[in-house]
């Protein structure tokens, strides 16, 4: 039962990183006819989604080709809006509000982050705070957090050094200079130190929408407080 559990685990964090695929939806549609088409397009998968959840929960119809990623669903999103519309959601907010850096890298640090605290939590943890529901392990947050941290700094410094294959897309954004230096470990370290606490601590609302958010906003606020 739980190596069937845990492989279920594996199963959905595999699909979750399928869906970086928003990402790239982003990037193309940006290359091509700018920001607001690109976040017009997500709105779309967004709308096609929700329709989907709609025939799915409202009407009662099966839907064979999707069928078998429903099956990877937690047991309460047998009768709710999957994680994939909260991601969306998260992605879209990220992209739309802050700085292309930071937004990006909240995105990831959802995904791997994520991924690590259930899949370290799940096989290694053993300390689980009744503080946080007794859910949730000391274990999985702290690879998180280490993970976080990875994700954090290696994107933000491609940023910086205009690495990335996406570099001219954030010309102009905040802190993308050379002064960028002194704003790459507050920023990282509070969207991880966020990004991971959020993981742990709230229980009650999807984490593919509070970890993006949440993580972003304290991105943004740490690159405006230190270039200010």
């Amino acid at each position: 039962m739980v190596v069937d559990s845990y492989r279920k685990e594996i199963g959905r964090k595999v699909i979750h990183i399928f869906a970086l695929g928003y990402l790239a939806v982003y990037f193309v549609c940006m290359v091509s006819y700018g920001h607001g088409v690109a976040l017009m397009a997500l709105t779309g998968m967004l709308v096609v989604m929700i329709m989907l959840e709609y025939v799915r929960l409202q009407l009662k119809l099966d839907i064979p080709l999707l069928r078998y990623l429903y099956n990877f669903r937690r047991r309460k999103e047998a009768d709710h809006i999957g994680g994939e519309i909260y991601f969306l959601l998260g992605v879209l907010v990220s992209l739309a509000v802050f700085e292309m850096s930071v937004a990006v890298a909240a995105v990831l640090m959802t995904v791997f982050g994520d991924m690590t605290a259930a899949l370290v939590g799940r096989r290694f943890g053993r300390i689980r705070p009744a503080a946080f529901g007794g859910k949730k392990s000391l274990e999985g947050a702290g690879a998180a957090l280490l993970v976080n941290l990875v994700v954090g700094i290696l994107f933000l410094r491609a940023s910086a050094t205009g690495n990335l294959w996406w570099q001219g897309f954030v010309q102009g954004t905040i802190g993308l200079d050379s002064s960028f230096g002194h704003t790459l470990w507050p920023v990282a370290i509070a969207m991880a130190v966020v990004a991971t606490t959020v993981e742990l601590t709230i229980s009650k609302i999807n984490d593919n929408l509070t970890i993006p958010v949440i993580s972003g906003f304290a991105g943004q606020l740490a690159m405006l407080f230190v270039l200010h």
